[in-house]
């Protein structure tokens, strides 16, 4: 018995020992649990301090991301492709900064502070991407400074003879930076994640996936820019609406155009931005050229085609010769607000004839060692022999070959008093003159031709690299694409006194307006001496024949052999002497003398033109065509002599 109470007690002591032991254990797990608790509670606490600490570089880390993941490829996109945007170099600018001046500000004080977190991923590369953001934040600064003296220069009027290198340096420059971008983002994110076996990972698979997004966008962007099908996408119904949304003030400059208006074009339409492509007028207000708004200035109210084939630069040479883009020629075609009135060259044989612009090179005539005059023909079609107004002269045509695609497309002004034809009836019609009038007695009357075999056009030989003229001249009876005729006339008012200065082969685009002046003066010999019968025989196509006109003739040549459309000229002097009014007062500049011709040998300068013209007020227009060089010096003697640049004309 006693046993049993013993055995009991010892067991009670250790069901007691074992319950102590057991809340001991169990205050002790509380206490410990209450003590990770509250050490959990620490970390957070300590992590949320230093997250806090560095928000700078969680805001670098993703702002950077957006900006030079996604926000740089728009502005770039923006200012590439957005050429039929009119706002393009404000917009690119917003977009540019928006995405640089964040990157600037944010790397500056992360510099100062020096403050970083302990980065899980691979830190050998933290000294790479350190100096790689050094450099990077000096090109953004120079980019967006650079990018500042651009814009500027852009839309200033005043010439700009550096802004193409500046350029150029800017997009050199800002696709380094953009590269760079790149780069850092990778480095950045590849650091900040690779080593996570858990929590990283999903970020940098999202970071890449969204990175060969955006590289694959931006290539399938550039082949479709490339094959021009962007523009196809955005504008295909813009030209229409622009035709029926056309403004009453947009009406009113297209009838002044098509009516040679100079004066009320140059009071009324100052700030507008308008100039002629093929036949359409086009209006560019609000645009910016890239390379310098002082371009728009010197093009504006002229005919450009020349200029966007690349067929040559600005005048003074302040714009080299540059073949614009296709999709330079779709932003024109997408601000057409009017047509000018088409002149009929070639006349359909039949009257089911369709359009065709293939003719044959059937004939080169040799003029000089470096002209030449060239025959085209198309079985379709028959050219006229006579322009029957003042005002149908001047336009050219656009030619390209068919099988060579190295040389450009090129633009060439009809002369159709230069054809075979018209060639040998002005001869007969001279001495037809001649004689009536020297022996008193009638002759046979000469035979205009009603019309060509040939569409005419003279062409010089230039000694360049893939160069149309010198591959023309060495492919007869080659199809050539022709189109046209486009452009303005000349531009004659129909009274007062008139300036042309022409230079070689700048005479071309005045030959048809001065053959139309000769046959102007034959028929009032005509009329005066032998009465209205026999002058109107010598007008067989009722030309409108203009004698309230006057014009004097600059002609400048190197010998005797450039001066072409003699036969035109030398006429001209002769027979107006029996008249009793002068319609020509032709000064031909050159080394030789000619008798019966004024002629100088020195340049034009202010003091020729003040010997020849006297009040240079008197004047309405001066026409100019001739090189380069020529074209350049003269405007500005013009200009220094107190004449307006409305006044002065290119030809």
């Amino acid at each position: 018995m006693l046993i049993k109470l013993l055995l009991l007690a010892i067991v009670m002591d250790q069901c007691t020992n074992e319950t102590i032991k057991g809340e001991h254990l169990k205050k002790q797990f509380l206490s410990n649990q209450i003590i990770n608790q509250q050490d959990s509670y620490d970390v957070n606490y300590q992590e949320d301090q230093n997250n806090d600490k560095y928000v700078l570089f969680y805001f670098h880390q993703y702002a950077n991301f957006v900006l030079w993941g996604i926000l740089v490829d728009i502005g770039i996109i923006v200012n590439r492709y957005g050429i039929l945007l009119k706002n393009k170099i404000e917009i690119h600018a917003i977009i540019m900064s928006i995405a640089v001046l964040p990157s600037i500000i944010v790397e500056l004080f992360m510099i100062i502070s020096g403050n970083t977190p302990n980065l899980n991923g691979n830190q050998n590369l933290q000294g790479v991407h350190s100096i790689i953001g050094y450099i990077f934040l000096a090109f953004i600064i120079l980019q967006t400074i650079g990018g500042i003296i651009i814009k500027f220069g852009i839309q200033s009027v005043k010439t700009q003879t550096h802004l193409k290198i500046k350029s150029l340096l800017h997009i050199i420059l800002g696709y380094t930076i953009y590269l760079l971008g790149k780069i850092q983002l990778g480095f950045g994110y590849y650091m900040t994640y690779a080593d996570l076996k858990y929590y990283g990972k999903g970020d940098i698979i999202s970071f890449w996936c969204v990175y060969a997004f955006i590289f694959l966008w931006r290539i399938i962007f550039e082949i479709f820019y490339q094959k021009g099908q962007i523009y196809s996408i955005f504008t295909k119904n813009d030209r229409k609406q622009k035709e029926h949304s056309k403004t009453l003030q947009e009406s009113l400059l297209v009838q002044y155009i098509e009516q040679n208006e100079q004066s009320q074009i140059y009071n009324e339409f100052q700030s507008k931005l308008w100039l002629i492509f093929n036949n359409e007028i086009i209006d560019l207000t609000g645009f910016f050229h890239p390379g310098g708004q002082y371009i728009w200035e010197k093009a504006k109210g002229r005919e450009v085609s020349r200029f966007i084939y690349g067929g040559c630069g600005l005048e003074d040479g302040t714009a080299q010769q540059y073949p614009h883009s296709k999709n330079a020629i779709t932003l024109l075609k997408n601000h057409v607000i009017g047509s000018l009135n088409n002149i009929t060259f070639a006349i359909p044989i039949h009257e089911n004839t369709i359009n065709s612009t293939q003719w044959n090179l059937a004939t080169i005539t040799k003029l000089n060692d470096k002209t030449s005059y060239f025959g085209f023909t198309n079985s379709q079609y028959q050219i006229i022999s006579q322009f029957t107004t003042i005002h149908s002269f001047g336009k050219y045509f656009q030619i390209q070959s068919l099988k060579s695609t190295k040389t450009p497309i090129r633009q060439y002004t009809c002369i159709i008093s230069m054809a075979p034809e018209n060639v040998a009836y002005r001869k007969e019609l001279v001495q037809y003159i001649e004689t009536i009038v020297t022996t008193q007695q009638q002759a046979k009357i000469p035979q205009q031709t009603k019309y060509l075999q040939e569409l005419p056009l003279i062409i010089k030989c230039y000694e360049s690299k893939n160069g149309f003229s010198q591959y023309i001249h060495n492919h007869k009876d080659e199809i050539y694409d022709i189109q046209g005729p486009y452009g303005p006339p000349h531009g004659i008012p129909n009274r007062g006194k008139i300036v042309i200065i022409c230079g070689g082969t700048g005479i071309f685009p005045f030959l048809d307006l001065l053959d139309f002046i000769l046959k102007t003066i034959v028929y009032q010999i005509a009329l005066n001496k032998f009465g209205k019968q026999i002058a109107d025989s010598l007008n067989p196509f009722d030309c409108q024949y203009n004698t309230n006109i006057h014009i004097t003739l600059f002609f400048a040549a190197a010998n005797k052999q450039e001066l072409l459309g003699t036969d035109i000229l030398f006429p001209i002097i002769q027979l107006q002497k029996f008249l009793d009014k002068e319609f020509v007062r032709l000064i031909i500049k050159i080394k030789d003398k000619i008798e019966g011709i004024e002629t100088v040998d020195e340049r034009f300068s202010k003091g020729m033109f003040d010997k020849f013209l006297g009040k240079i007020l008197d004047y309405q227009r001066f026409l100019i065509c001739g090189p380069p060089q020529m074209q350049a010096s003269v405007p500005n003697i013009l200009k220094e002599m107190g004449v307006q640049n409305q006044h002065i004309h290119f030809i």
